[in-house]
Order: C-alpha cells, then structure tokens, then sequence
C-alpha cells in the first residue's frame, strides 16, 4: 500500500501500531456516550498519553470529534471525544451492505461449492493487493508480518500479532461483519484467503490454518501454521478454542 493512499483515507500511518487507530475507531463509533482518554486506553491497552496521541490525530483527520466535559464535579474537566466515522445506517455504508449482500446472495445460489470459490479469490486478491518484493528480494518473516499487517490496517481489520499460546493474528474489526453474521463461513473464507494469499505472495513459511469468528465483540482470531502442512480444504472455521496442546506452531 503506499504511504500516500493511507494517509489520504484518514484511517492508517502505517505505522508499527498494529491497528490502534482503526480500532480506537471501533470502540468510539460503539460507544453511547464520548470517551475520556484514560477510558479508551483502558480498553486498549496502552499508556495514556499513547491513546491521547492517537485520539488527537483522529481528530485532526476528521473521524473523531473532541468535547470538555460537563462540569459535574469538582477539579479539572476532562476532555472526551466521540467517533464521527459513519456507521451502519449511513446511506453510503447501507448501500455498500447492501452490495455485499446481494454479491454473497449470489455466490451461494449459483456456485457449488461457494466457500471453495471465495477461498479461491481471497487468495488472488491477496497476492495482487500485497506489497511485493523486488525481484530476487528474499524477505525475513518479520518484514513479511509488517507488510501483511500494514496492508490488514489499511482495509480496516485493526489487526494485532500475537506469538503466544501459539502464532496468530487478532482482527479487532470486520469490514462485513453483518454479511458475515447472514452468511456464516463465506466471507471468513475470503478473509483467510485474501491473508495466506499475501502470505503466498511474500513466500512466508507461514498461512492461516484454522480461523475463529467473533469470539468476542469485534474480535476474530486466525490462527497460524505451517505453509508446508496447509491443504486448502483443512482450513477450519470454528468457534471452538483450538487445542493448543497439540497444535503446531508456525
């Protein structure tokens, strides 16, 4: 992805944040009521004056807007913010929805085995969205998780890197989450192609093997194995831990 078309979107820098703003994004477009910083950095994860530097920015980029508390107690008032990124009853996303409804619709009435299929493209889209190497460039397996994880940032999955129990990658955010609750599996076949096709493209000893849906609110889980070991049609969608006992890590 380059720089520019990133910055130009207001969602991502690019950067090793590794999805905070898209999912600082999340909690505030969630939230009932504007956020405090130390509430969304409770949330998050991070020190304060990190989540105060990335709520800032989304200020200036035009997704949140910034507040002075209601004096109603004694001391300083906090500054709260609220995500003004547009959610699911806007006209443009509902239109959009709508799209990926029909498309999905009619994948599954007119293909055979439609989870095959949008595998299938997931893993052509994936290789062509990547940030390739140049010719004869051998990539390390950390610059090839920093380009898989800046391209997820920059289509809005808020993805983290985790190495323990075991490697996998936390998606915070689904771009359909709804077509993916009406069509359970299709469009997390998609996903999981679209990242072991990049995974494929950058020559990564690693792919997805095995992904967990929605575990918990705005949070997927795909788990990693060995490139060597993957048959396409052994990738699993489940909503089951996996048993980490026996499963290998990448």
């Amino acid at each position: 992805m380059v720089v520019s078309a990133r910055a130009k979107d207001g969602t991502t820098g690019g950067t090793a944040s590794g999805g905070r703003r898209t999912h600082i994004i999340q909690i505030l477009r969630d939230s009932k009521k504007p956020m405090s910083v130390v509430e969304v950095a409770g949330i998050v994860g991070i020190h304060a004056n990190t989540a105060r530097f990335h709520l800032e920015s989304l200020v200036k980029d035009g997704l949140a807007s910034r507040q002075m508390e209601v004096a109603q107690r004694r001391g300083r008032r906090q500054v709260l913010y609220t995500g003004i990124l547009p959610n699911q009853t806007h006209e443009r996303a509902q239109g959009y929805r709508l799209l990926s409804q029909i498309l999905t619709g009619m994948i599954l009435a007119k293909c055979a085995d439609p989870g095959a299929d949008l595998y299938e493209a997931g893993l052509e889209w994936g290789g062509y969205l990547t940030s390739r190497p140049m010719p004869f460039e051998k990539l390390a397996e950390d610059e090839i998780d920093r380009r898989v994880m800046d391209k997820l940032d920059a289509l809005w999955f808020a993805p983290e890197l985790l190495a323990t129990p075991r490697p996998h990658l936390v998606l915070h955010n689904c771009p359909f989450a709804e077509t993916a609750d009406t069509c359970p599996g299709l469009v997390c076949r998609l996903h999981i192609g679209m990242i072991n096709g990049s995974l494929a493209e950058l020559k990564s000893s690693q792919r997805v093997v095995e992904l967990q849906p929605s575990l918990e609110d705005h949070c997927c889980r795909a788990w990693l194995g060995n490139a060597d070991e993957l048959d396409e049609a052994s990738v699993r969608i489940t909503l089951a831990e996996p048993d980490l006992g026996t499963a290998k890590a990448s």
